[in-house]
């Protein structure tokens, strides 16, 4: 039988407990945490049945948290020796999937504080160094520092970090400073659900079967460009299809499926990508920076579809191609606005040639 209080426990005493000693654990007076803890919370299994989650993996790439205090997060990934073992395509381009993981771990964090479910709202700028590729044996490091906690009049509150991701020669890779990440009651996440369409539910039967060569969902009706100049476009926009089966909502999050903010993100580089070949010569561009992110709605399961917008795009210097503005909208399945707004922005979205 366990005896010893949540907070005495490191990593090693932590892997000789039993599942169900470690369901007994009050995770929230946790200093660290194993992969199969986490998993736990992903499953709701650690008292937060009603409340935040972790998402399930694959979308889930921590294997650790090796620190987590009032000031600072420190957390750990691998990549599998075996690419069969890795459930993305080997091709695809990983920056914004581990860009999850730095607001999924200021969620975590957040949750520790007050009851409710983590949402990330916004980050300012973020710049990948090095590329994030699927790399056999890698291990990568997230890095995770304080910058304030406001909690709410009502409950909830908001967190803000900066985050880096390190590897295992202990360069920085990927950098994003005020990751912000808000705890939302249930109550609130009920009512975004009615407004933003999400209370059709999804069937996650299939969550924990393994799965391989999963592609990120970008858009699947290309628009084009208008206002086109000789070193400048005004406008690019696309479509996707949301619908209870696209894969992320089976993971993301076990009862509460919303598409992750940063697939959107995701959708939107693709696209910038797509231009910077097709447009300005670029032969292998790929993400860069972005000065600003903001997420002001859902993507929730019910049938509907996003648009892609890039604004103002250009070739402004060595290879790279710049969207001054990138909205994402929400629309009915017939392309009728749902919210007049946007409810993603960014600004300055950058791709290059690959070095």
């Amino acid at each position: 039988m366990n005896t010893k209080a949540a907070s005495d426990h490191d990593l090693g005493s932590l892997l000789n407990l039993s599942r169900d000693e470690l369901c007994h654990l009050d995770w929230r007076s946790l200093q660290c945490f194993t992969g199969e803890l986490l998993d736990l919370h992903a499953e709701g299994a650690l008292g937060n049945e009603n409340f935040a989650k972790l998402p399930r993996r694959p979308i889930l790439c921590i294997d650790q948290i090796d620190v987590l205090n009032e000031e600072r997060i420190e957390a750990s990934f691998q990549f599998p020796e075996d690419a069969s073992d890795w459930s993305f395509a080997a091709s695809e381009s990983l920056e914004m999937l581990f860009q999850d993981q730095l607001d999924q771990l200021v969620g975590f964090w957040g949750a520790r504080k007050t009851d409710g479910i983590g949402r990330a709202l916004s980050s300012g700028v973020c710049n990948l160094h090095h590329s994030l590729d699927y790399e056999a044996g890698k291990r990568l490091r997230y890095v995770m520092e304080k910058r304030k906690w406001m909690e709410g009049e009502s409950g909830g509150g908001t967190a803000v970090f900066n985050g880096k991701i390190i590897d295992d020669k202990d360069q920085v890779l990927l950098e994003t400073r005020n990751v912000i990440v808000g705890i939302l009651s249930p109550a609130v996440i009920r009512d975004l659900r009615k407004k933003f369409g999400g209370t059709g539910g999804v069937d996650d039967s299939r969550a924990q079967d393994k799965v391989s060569s999963l592609t990120i969902p970008i858009y699947d009706t290309d628009l084009g460009v208008t206002g086109v100049e000789d070193s400048k476009i005004a406008t690019r926009q696309a479509t996707q299809k949301i619908t209870p089966d696209l894969w992320p909502l089976r993971y993301h999050f076990r009862a509460d499926p919303v598409v992750p903010g940063n697939f959107g993100t995701h959708g939107m580089i693709a696209l910038l990508k797509a231009t910077a070949r097709e447009r300005f010569g670029l032969t292998d561009p790929v993400f860069r920076s972005m000065k600003k992110k903001s997420f002001s709605g859902m993507i929730f399961e019910d049938p509907k579809q996003i648009r892609f917008e890039l604004l103002d795009i250009s070739k402004t210097g060595s290879d790279e191609v710049v969207a001054k503005e990138a909205n994402l909208y929400l629309e009915d399945t017939q392309g009728q606005r749902l919210i007049e707004n946007p409810i993603y922005t960014f600004k300055d979205l950058l791709v290059a040639e690959r070095k």
